[in-house]
């Protein structure tokens, strides 16, 4: 069993070896990460054996030598990669600072979320193609520099903290432009462009302070704003979908049983 995904500056590789087999010794030109998904796995890195326990993971950075074996019984692994440019530009967006180089620990903690969003890109490319996974490159990025150790993290916090404490006016000005702009075509795209800031820094620090996505609040924005017009009655459902931002009259009609559970027809009578 072999799955490999490659994107512009990310990639994910989940395999398996058979009891007694390993992989070529080699190195690579991008950091990466070796998680083993059943068990202890044996590895090599720069001719030092290291044996992992399940809940630890290698991280090799470029030029390294490694290696992986299954010692004693069967292995699945996942291996994610990221080169340093997309780390470099991510820890600038979130710092402001230029991270001149970075060193990670060897062995890392084993990150659920690391793995979760790794298998979440798989599944993307499988059903979507891989211009739509590539969108979700910087929120991997994003929690590769969340999750790891190494020369990082110190600053890395010490941003998140202080960015947590301005998420009050930076969310209070984001619900605003929903609230002026809701008839338009608002993206997550639209919103970190307003205001200069990562997809996935927005989305993370919205979401967190308002208790639900930048999208589903744009959704019952304008739901609110439908229900005023068709209370008034001066309006057909389908002009009440346009008007209030919605392309598509089943996504409105959708929308709408989700937050009110009842259809906008139901609803006027």
């Amino acid at each position: 069993m072999e799955i490999t995904v490659n994107l512009d500056y990310t990639g994910m590789l989940l395999f398996d070896l058979q009891t007694g087999e390993a992989d070529e010794t080699h190195t690579h030109d991008h950091f990466q990460l070796s998680i083993p998904l059943s068990g202890e796995l044996l590895t090599y890195h720069n001719h030092k054996t290291q044996k992992l326990k399940k809940t630890q993971s290698l991280l090799v950075p470029p030029g390294d030598i490694h290696q992986h074996e299954a010692h004693q019984e069967r292995k699945e692994i996942m291996l994610v990669s990221f080169y340093e440019d997309i780390i470099k530009r991510t820890y600038q967006k979130q710092t402001g600072e230029t991270l001149h180089s970075i060193d990670f620990a060897y062995i890392q903690p084993t990150s659920q979320k690391i793995l979760n969003k790794a298998r979440t890109i798989m599944q993307n490319v499988a059903f979507n193609g891989l211009d739509v996974a590539s969108n979700l490159e910087e929120e991997l990025t994003y929690i590769i520099l969340d999750e790891t150790i190494g020369s990082h993290t110190k600053r890395w916090n010490a941003s998140k903290r202080e960015t947590s404490n301005l998420a009050t006016p930076i969310v209070d000005t984001i619900k605003e432009y929903i609230r002026t702009h809701y008839q338009n075509d608002i993206t997550l795209d639209t919103l970190a462009l307003q205001m200069n800031m990562s997809k996935y820094h927005l989305h993370r620090i919205f979401s967190a302070s308002v208790g639900m996505t930048p999208n589903e609040y744009i959704h019952r924005v304008r739901l609110e704003q439908a229900t005023h017009l068709l209370n008034k009655h001066s309006y057909d459902i389908t002009q009440v979908a346009y008007e209030v931002g919605y392309r598509s009259i089943s996504t409105f009609n959708r929308s709408f049983k989700k937050v009110y559970h009842q259809t906008p027809s139901q609803y006027m009578k």
